[in-house]
């Protein structure tokens, strides 16, 4: 269904259980929800053929999935000013192609987020319709939460990245597109990226572990933490791991955190007191790889 204005609905306050209100914070980008159409995962998988053209009045959208590396590579191109990567990704099994700094930090925080099960940084093509117009846009990242969500991210550096009204209306039609494939679609500043002060410290110590050999009683003595299913502090399991060397205890604790066994809040500093909560492990099959 093509978005129109005209479409944006107004719910009574005698249904709170429906929620038109953007999944974004900035009341400057209109609002396409659409009632009469309810999310649903399996808008993704439909047969191409069902979709001959853009022409087609049921198509909302066109997702078409990037391939980075090779002879496909429509993301990182030169002459862009902004930072430019590619991040290895022992979460993912992937590499992930990065642009600009507030990106490769929510990259770093998505690696080693023990709520983030799966990610992919610019994983799709949307090709999509406001009005009788067609626009093309390339999501920052995507994002499978241990708590089932998906979230469609765009990374801006301030407010002010917002303020081409043409822009405001393409991101209202995504927001809309991703609604209605299930997903929450999100508007991330790098403020809200590095977060507090002892965030992002923390994430690139635990970031530097994640390919760090730990030996066989290291790995059960984490093991049995996870088994247990208990809480317990810092210094309790860097106890168990080896009393007499903190420095390899403290290594072998923040590589099951980057492994993601192991919960701990990333915005407090880490101390001997710090509570670590061991996370069971979960499946995802593969939902954001469509």
């Amino acid at each position: 269904m093509r978005i129109k204005h005209e479409d944006k609905q107004v719910v009574k306050r005698a249904k709170p259980a429906i929620r038109i209100e953007p999944r974004h914070a900035d009341r400057r980008i209109p609002n396409y929800y659409n009632a009469t159409e309810p999310a649903s995962r399996g808008r993704l998988r439909r047969p191409a053929h069902r979709w001959p053209g853009m022409e087609e009045a049921s198509r909302l959208a066109k997702i078409v999935v990037l391939e980075h590396g090779g002879h496909a590579n429509p993301v990182i191109k030169r002459g862009q000013k902004h930072l430019r990567s590619r991040m290895g990704s022992r979460k993912t099994g992937r590499q992930q192609v990065v642009e600009g700094r507030g990106h490769r930090d929510l990259t770093m925080w998505n690696e080693v987020n023990p709520k983030c099960l799966d990610y992919e940084a610019h994983p799709f093509h949307i090709q999509g319709r406001i009005e009788d117009s067609l626009f093309d846009y390339f999501p920052d990242h995507i994002r499978l939460m241990r708590d089932g969500t998906i979230e469609l991210i765009e990374v801006k550096r301030t407010p002010a990245d917002l303020d081409d009204p043409a822009y405001r209306e393409k991101l209202g039609a995504v927001a809309e597109i991703a609604r209605r494939a299930g997903w929450n679609f999100r508007i991330l500043y790098h403020a809200d990226i590095i977060g507090p002060r002892w965030r992002m410290q923390n994430v690139e110590g635990v970031y530097a572990r994640r390919f760090m050999l730990v030996s066989r009683r290291e790995q059960d003595v984490i093991t049995s933490f996870v088994l247990r299913g208990e809480d317990a502090t810092w210094a309790d399991i860097r106890g168990r791991i080896a009393p007499h060397d903190h420095r390899r205890a403290n290594a072998v604790i923040e590589n099951a955190i980057a492994l993601g066994r192991i919960d701990v809040d990333f915005d407090q500093r880490f101390t001997a007191a710090t509570i670590l909560t061991p996370l069971e492990p979960m499946s995802h099959n593969d939902q954001i790889r469509i």
